[in-house]
């Protein structure tokens, strides 16, 4: 039985002397998630209110975390309450207050008509009860509870919580109108996947230290081709042992496959504009969310960290594709002359110079067989790929 927990933002300026109020919601399956004041609480809540699942007021409270004790206000709850209905995610407010000029005032019962009484043990059960209630109504609630083990790796210990609210808006999309959009979601989430790789010390920073370099952390990752020849990346070998595993290594490609942008998305943005469904977008997110349970149960097991060898720049060091690949020609520029090669393994389109486009009249679909080089590009002094020699098959 997966067990339930809602997250409720809680603002009450003497939060700190009210440990049994959270140590009785912790039983009660609720996470208060305390602030003093006005500007704190509703300054987090409106950065990640995806996060909440429901806000818990006291009547009087600061304006500011380091006001002095005497300039309680209940002006601040009626602000907080204006705050929370500028919100695209609306809440049920909850008020627990000891002030009797609070509970038993009809003006202020009929603009908060959620307010229990502090100290009155059936007042704070049923208090649980009915946050509890109005909590599980929540879309967002929902769907973190559904997918539980995806959102226990949206904290800061794995890829952060700002990851989780992408996911959240990912499992919203019912349509697929705004592709690059949805596809950038995803992106975005993968890099922070490949950032907690590092921070577990299982991915070099040289990958992720100036931007995420997508496709060549994905491809030391899973240390080998399907052939089973190994990948060699920005200098770096992964060693045995802490391979991905086959099935997550194929998710990875797949997703980046699908959502870099580059000579393929041309193809992507066709096929979505002309079919007119969500489920490319599906089929690739739910990869990733499969990908995201596998990495906490990784994370969690203590792999084996830094199995890389750093390979010094020498004549010694392997070209990443020696031998000859089979593959297809695709994306031909008639403008440019330029062309791709698909390769029938996984792996990135790599690019066809124009001469040998020109010297072997290659065609759109053509099957080939490539020989590939490291060349620096002289506009951005990176290291890139491109065919050297190609024979048609």
């Amino acid at each position: 039985m997966i067990d339930i927990s809602y997250n409720i933002l809680w603002i009450d300026d003497e939060h700190e002397t009210l440990t049994g109020t959270k140590g009785r919601a912790k039983r009660n399956g609720i996470d208060l998630i305390p602030f003093k004041s006005l500007n704190s609480g509703m300054d987090e809540l409106e950065r990640n209110y995806p996060f909440y699942d429901g806000v818990l007021l006291d009547a009087k409270f600061f304006e500011n975390e380091d006001d002095a004790k005497g300039t309680e206000d209940t002006y601040n709850v009626h602000r907080a309450k204006e705050r929370l209905l500028q919100l695209k995610k609306k809440f049920e407010v909850f008020v627990l207050t000891g002030q009797a000029e609070a509970y038993e005032d009809k003006t202020f019962t009929k603009a908060f008509t959620r307010v229990y009484k502090k100290g009155s043990d059936e007042e704070i059960d049923r208090l649980f009860s009915d946050i509890k209630v109005a909590a599980a109504t929540q879309e967002d609630t929902q769907l973190r509870h559904s997918h539980k083990r995806v959102f226990e790796v949206c904290s800061e210990k794995y890829i952060g919580e700002l990851a989780g609210q992408d996911i959240l808006n990912l499992m919203k999309v019912y349509e697929e109108i705004n592709i690059d959009n949805h596809f950038n979601g995803i992106r975005k989430v993968v890099e922070d996947l490949f950032i907690a790789f590092n921070k577990f010390k299982l991915l070099p920073a040289d990958f992720v230290s100036r931007g995420v370099a997508l496709n060549e952390s994905s491809k030391f990752l899973a240390g080998k081709s399907s052939d089973g020849s190994l990948f060699i990346e920005k200098g770096y070998q992964h060693l045995e042992g802490t391979h991905l595993p086959k099935q997550i290594a194929i998710y990875l490609r797949s997703i980046l496959l699908v959502t870099q942008a580059g000579s393929h998305r041309s193809d992507i943005d066709l096929h979505v504009k002309t079919i007119k469904t969500p489920y490319l977008l599906k089929s690739v997110f739910f990869q990733l969310l499969d990908v995201l349970a596998w990495f906490k149960m990784y994370a969690d097991s203590n792999p084996k960290t830094e199995n890389w060898l750093k390979l010094e720049a020498s004549t010694d060091i392997p070209k990443q594709i020696t031998e000859q690949t089979n593959g297809k020609v695709i994306n031909i520029n008639l403008q440019k002359g330029f062309a791709f090669f698909q390769p029938d393994a996984i792996g990135d389109n790599i690019f066809i110079p124009p001469h040998l486009v020109t010297n072997h009249s290659l065609s759109e679909g053509m099957p080939v067989k490539v020989e590939v080089e490291e060349y620096t590009d002289n506009r951005t002094n990176e290291l890139k790929n491109r065919v050297k020699h190609i024979e048609k098959l």
